[in-house]
């Protein structure tokens, strides 16, 4: 397993996290999010995997992987990753997120 990108939001940390489950797997690892809260000392709990599907891309077998979060200066976020394509290739894709929407869960 990998972390791949860490978000601060107020008292929740999001984290964004690739792997997979065989050694069959390798090259098309999907990204889980786990999330934590702010403890009563001020420290973040331990990050907990979010109880949903990791994000995978719709393109047979479905590899998602080194997702990246930046925040942005005037508000949402930029997210960069890289996806399987539907020949079964990999490609870089980036997204721009709304600060409505600016979120990983």
């Amino acid at each position: 397993m990998r972390v791949s990108s860490v978000l601060a939001d107020g008292d929740t940390l999001l984290a964004a996290y690739d792997g997979r489950a065989t050694a069959a797997e390798n090259w098309e690892e999907r990204t889980g999010v786990a999330r934590g809260g702010r403890a009563g000392d001020g420290r973040f709990t331990p990050l907990v995997a979010a109880e949903r599907e990791p994000l995978s891309s719709p393109h047979p077998p479905g590899g998602l992987r080194y997702l990246s979060v930046v925040a942005l200066p005037g508000g949402g976020h930029r997210v960069y990753y890289e996806a399987t394509r539907a020949d079964g290739a990999h490609e870089l894709r980036t997204e721009y997120l709304t600060p409505a929407v600016s979120h990983l869960d």
